[in-house]
């Protein structure tokens, strides 16, 4: 009992000095360098030093400031960051940082959040071409398009998306979908946005589901 307690105690105090972090789930019983060893064959070098990056940050050998107050006598050392998007700490100023600067980038008009996504007889396809991420986050701007120019008469309308390409599910299994946050309506010729409250998920599913296969098949030339 009293091993018990004293193992919920020292649990206690690890979560109290060292909140669990992505660096720590990679250096615990060496995650990392287990992982990275069985598969060193398809590891990308961009993958590994991400990750590099990451194990180092607030590191002395990366860097630091001194701060000293002459009032109080007392000295801070301030070590420096990774900036890495993966890193549990740096990763969230990243993100602040990029949510500020959509939000300046969106148009002053009404948005819906839309998720598209694939079939899974595709997602092996997906994975083994990851340049097809940018073919399927274009596709989703020209099914919007096209969906949105359906029953417009006055010529073709560009919407406003801003589209982001999830790779995984919840689960962590590889999954690809889209998670687009695009205006309500489009702009015409001269500039002029439409408003369309009324998007059919009919329609949309259909041009989607052309663009996906069309530019999928571009992407493969003679296959």
């Amino acid at each position: 009992m009293f091993s018990h307690m004293q193992d919920l105690l020292s649990q206690q105090e690890i979560k109290t000095v060292r909140p669990l972090s992505v660096r720590m789930i990679f250096e615990d019983n060496h995650n990392w360098d287990a992982f990275s060893l069985a598969n060193k064959s398809i590891l990308r070098d961009v993958e590994i030093k991400k990750v590099n990056k990451m194990m180092s940050c607030k590191d002395e050998n990366r860097g630091f400031f001194n701060y000293h107050c002459e009032h109080f006598g007392t000295d801070l050392t301030v070590y420096f960051g990774c900036n890495s998007r993966i890193c549990t700490n740096c990763g969230k100023n990243h993100t602040d940082k990029w949510a500020k600067s959509l939000e300046k980038a969106l148009f002053n008009v009404l948005h819906r959040h839309a998720v598209l996504t694939i079939p899974d007889v595709l997602w092996t396809i997906v994975k083994a071409n990851r340049f097809l991420h940018k073919v399927l986050m274009d596709a989703a701007i020209k099914a919007i398009n096209d969906t949105i120019s359906y029953k417009h008469r006055n010529g073709r309308l560009l919407a406003g998306a801003i589209v982001a390409l999830h790779p995984f599910s919840k689960n962590m299994g590889f999954n690809p979908h889209l998670h687009v946050l695009v205006t309500e309506g489009g702009f015409d010729k001269n500039n002029k946005f439409i408003y369309q409250k009324f998007i059919s998920f009919r329609a949309m599913r259909k041009t989607w589901q052309y663009q996906v296969l069309t530019n999928f098949k571009a992407a493969f030339p003679g296959n």
